[in-house]
């Protein structure tokens, strides 16, 4: 093992036993801001069906459910319990926990849904099982975390598939492959398998799953020692993608996925970059497709002033007011309420070496 990868699984360890997950004090939320959370709240309320899944967009007879997003509304869900408590807000998270762990693939994967609200099934299609299974860890640690509670049983299984499905398309740098079939390393993905892995140590714990949390653990010390080969020679900007080859896709010629990928990294990577930050906000502004702005302001708490922070943060606030359930996708507000209430529900920032 070598001695940068041996320091940081001794730290993820040390926190992982003393049973501490570091989460800054956190100041009172806004008024206007809460506003904003309770309109984005709402449509996440209305996107979930009765079964627990949660679809894309909560109104009309068509349902389209991508479990990555379902994630992520129920973090934000979580997020908003930590800000000011609601019990049926955890219990709504609960609710999806429970429908992804029925419908897991055996190999831990989990597809889209497709159809209507009388009867839908499986795609048998999915964007990437490594962020799919990352997310889910993610959000059953934070509902465990929220109940106070060990995972049920059904939830703490479905986990330990979860971290099967990462393992099977983790490659010898640590690095993780979008899918099985699909021999890609994404930045945006890795950094989210890196804090579904910390956060999911947190969870194996509660759960007794000894040895699954220590894989975690190890496989996120791999991940961190492996994220380097994202950097793209003197350039300041990270590549997006590294194929099987070993052949980087990078610069920033589009919103998406150039831009958003180097908006992920300045968000969770550490040490900060202001450089980057500098590049990416000239290149690109939070209304551009792609980028939205709720993923510009979950950056900015690191890289910029108090002016243009609150700027951004008026521009969520603005965007999450106007979000309608027949208009947006569960994503946006999800991600709305994650961005306002960040302080409150920090994602682990993800150590960038080399």
């Amino acid at each position: 093992m070598s001695e940068p990868r041996h320091i940081l699984l001794l730290a993820l360890a040390s926190a992982l036993l003393c049973g501490c997950r570091v989460t800054p004090p956190a100041s009172p939320v806004r008024e206007d801001d809460w506003a904003a959370v309770e309109n984005a709240l709402s449509i996440i309320r209305q996107c979930q069906m009765d079964d627990g899944m949660i679809r894309m967009k909560g109104a009309g007879a068509p349902v389209w459910a991508v479990p990555y997003f379902g994630n992520l509304a129920a973090i934000a869900l979580l997020a908003a319990d930590r800000a000011r408590p609601n019990p049926h807000d955890v219990a709504r998270a609960g609710r999806w926990l429970a429908w992804y762990a029925r419908n897991q693939e055996p190999d831990g994967t989990i597809f889209d849904r497709e159809g209507t609200v009388a009867a839908y099934a499986s795609n048998g299609k999915h964007d990437a099982s490594d962020s799919y299974a990352a997310t889910f860890l993610m959000a059953a640690a934070r509902h465990s975390q929220a109940t106070g509670k060990p995972p049920p049983p059904e939830i703490a299984a479905a986990a330990a598939k979860a971290l099967a499905a990462i393992r099977d398309v983790a490659q010898p740098d640590g690095l993780t492959f979008a899918r099985p079939d699909y021999p890609v390393k994404y930045l945006m993905d890795n950094i989210e398998v890196y804090q579904g892995l910390t956060e999911g140590a947190h969870l194996f714990a509660a759960a007794g799953l000894r040895e699954e949390a220590r894989t975690a653990l190890a496989m996120a010390a791999q991940v961190a020692e492996g994220l380097g080969a994202f950097r793209s020679g003197q350039e300041t900007c990270l590549a997006y993608a590294i194929d099987a080859r070993g052949r980087k896709s990078g610069g920033l010629a589009a919103p998406y996925p150039h831009g958003l990928a180097q908006v992920f990294a300045l968000s969770w990577t550490t040490p900060p970059q202001p450089r980057l930050w500098a590049e990416v906000r000239t290149a690109f502004a939070p209304d551009d497709k792609g980028i939205p702005p709720e993923r510009w302001l979950i950056a900015a708490r690191r890289h910029a002033g108090p002016q243009e922070a609150d700027t951004l943060r008026k521009a969520v606030r603005d965007a999450a007011l106007r979000f309608s359930v027949t208009e947006v996708y569960v994503e946006r507000p999800a991600m709305a309420v994650i961005a306002l209430l960040y302080d409150h529900a920090p994602f682990p920032d993800v150590p960038l070496t080399r």
